[in-house]
C-alpha cells in the first residue's frame, strides 16, 4: 500500500480563483504576510523512518497568495519545485538532483527514473510531496525541497532514515539444509523474519551479491547477483539481477534470506585473556547483564556503523565479525559481516571448544511507561554501561 499523502487546502490546479494576478507566494495556512515572498509549510521536523524496500513519502506542501508586483493582466509564473539529496547516509555533503517540476512538467533525473514520483502534484500544484517507491539503505540522508517563485525561493530540509538489513543465513550443518518452515524458524531465532522479494530486491539494487539460493517469505527461492559468473547465472544468464527458482515445495531444502528491521539495544565486542569457548562466552555475557548477540543483531549493528576486525561468538554458535571499512587481513575488499566456517566449502560452525572473543547484546532498561528512544539519552546510557562492564 502506498504511503498516505499530505494534503493542502488549495484549489486543485493552477492559480486559485481568488488570486488572479501577481507572483505566487507559498504561505503556511493561517499565516500573515511577513514580507517574504515564499514560505513553505514545514510539516515534518523529525526524521522520516521507513523499512527497507517500503514506499516512503517526504512531504513538501505550500500555499499561494498573489503579489502586487505584476500588472493586473500579467499572468503569474507558476512556481518551480526542485528535489535534491544534500547529505549521504554517512553524513557527507552532496548535491544530487532528483527531479524538477513546473506546471504540467515533471522531469526526473535518470538515476531516479522509475523510483520516485510526485503523486499529489498532478491534481494539486501545491503538493510536491516526493514518494520513493521502494527505499534502499543508500537512500538514507538529507533531502531538500526547494520552491522558486520569480526571483524568490524557499526550501525545507527533510532527513530520511531507512532501517533494516537483509542477510543470508546457513545453519551449522551442511549447505541447503532448511525446509521452508525451518527457514522461518532460523530467521526468528536470529532476531529477524524471513525476507520478502521486495527486501531482497532493494538489497540487490544497493549492490548485494550472494551466490546461494535461499527461501523468501512468498515460498520462492532466489539469490542476488550483481556480477555474473559461472555457477551463478541462474535464470538470467549473464545479466545482473535477482535469480529465481520460482515457488518451491515447502519440504525442499535451501538456505534462507532473513530481514532484521531495527536494533533494540546495543551490540558490543567483549574479550578476556585467553578468549572464550562458546559456553564461556555465554556465561561471561550473562554475568554482566547481557547475552550473546544473534546474527541478525550483529548485522543491524554493522549497518549502524559497527566495525571490528576480531571474530567473536554469537548466540547460534557461529563466529562472525563486522567490517564497515574494508582493509587488508579483514576478510576481503567489500563491506559486510564476515563468517568463519569450519570447512572450505563454507559450511560448519567452529567447534564449541574453540577460543574466540564474543559479541554481546545489552537491551536498555526503561522506566515504566517511558517509550523507547533510540537516540540521545539511551545511547549515552548504553555507552556508560559498556565503559563500566568491558
Amino acid at each position: 500500500m502506498p504511503p498516505a499523502l499530505p494534503t493542502t487546502n488549495q484549489s486543485p490546479v493552477g492559480a486559485p480563483a481568488t488570486h488572479p494576478r501577481g507572483i505566487w507566494a507559498a504561505l503556511p495556512a493561517g499565516s500573515q504576510d511577513d514580507g517574504k515572498v515564499i514560505h513553505i509549510n514545514r510539516v515534518q521536523h523529525q526524521a522520516v523512518r521507513v523499512g527497507l524496500g517500503e514506499p516512503v513519502a517526504l512531504p513538501c506542501l505550500f500555499l499561494l497568495q498573489p503579489s502586487a508586483s505584476l500588472g493586473p493582466n500579467e499572468p503569474p509564473d507558476p512556481p518551480r519545485v526542485k528535489w535534491s539529496k544534500v547529505r549521504s547516509a554517512s553524513g557527507q555533503r552532496e548535491d544530487v538532483p532528483i527531479l524538477v517540476a513546473k506546471d504540467n512538467a515533471v522531469k526526473v533525473v535518470k538515476a531516479y527514473e522509475g523510483r520516485v514520483s510526485l503523486p499529489g502534484y498532478s491534481h494539486d500544484r501545491y503538493n510536491a510531496t516526493l514518494v520513493l517507491r521502494a527505499a534502499r539503505a543508500s537512500d538514507t540522508g538529507l533531502y531538500r525541497c526547494e520552491v522558486v517563485a520569480g526571483i524568490e525561493d524557499e526550501q525545507d530540509l527533510l532527513p530520511l532514515e531507512v532501517t533494516g538489513v537483509v542477510f543470508h543465513y546457513r545453519p551449522a550443518g551442511e549447505r541447503y539444509a532448511l525446509t521452508f518452515a525451518a527457514a522461518r524458524r532460523a530467521c526468528l531465532d536470529n532476531s529477524a523474519v524471513i525476507a520478502s522479494p521486495q527486501h531482497l530486491q532493494a538489497a540487490f539494487e544497493d549492490g548485494y551479491d550472494n551466490c546461494d539460493a535461499g527461501w523468501l517469505a512468498d515460498q520462492t527461492v532466489r539469490y542476488p547477483i550483481t556480477l555474473s559468473r559461472p555457477g551463478c547465472y541462474g535464470d538470467r544468464n549473464s545479466l545482473p539481477g535477482v535469480r529465481s527458482y520460482g515457488r518451491r515445495e515447502p519440504g525442499e531444502e535451501y538456505d534462507v534470506y532473513c530481514y532484521a528491521r531495527e536494533l533494540r539495544g546495543m551490540v558490543f565486542y567483549t574479550t578476556v585473556p585467553g578468549r572464550f569457548a562458546w559456553q564461556e562466552a555465554r556465561r561471561h555475557c550473562r554475568s554482566r547483564g547481557a547475552s550473546l548477540a544473534t546474527t541478525g543483531q550483529l548485522y543491524l549493528a554493522w549497518r549502524e556503523g559497527l566495525d571490528q576486525c576480531d571474530p567473536g561468538w554469537l548466540a547460534d554458535g557461529s563466529v562472525r565479525y563486522p567490517i564497515r571499512l574494508p582493509r587488508r587481513k579483514c576478510g576481503g575488499e567489500a563491506s559486510g559481516v564476515r563468517t568463519l566456517y569450519q570447512f572450505p566449502n563454507r559450511t560448519g560452525f567452529p567447534a564449541a571448544a574453540s577460543k574466540f572473543d564474543g559479541w554481546a547484546m545489552v537491551r536498555p532498561c526503561l522506566p515504566p511507561r517511558q517509550p523507547p528512544h533510540r537516540h540521545g539519552p539511551m545511547r549515552m546510557k548504553l555507552s556508560t554501561w559498556w565503559t563500566r562492564h568491558r
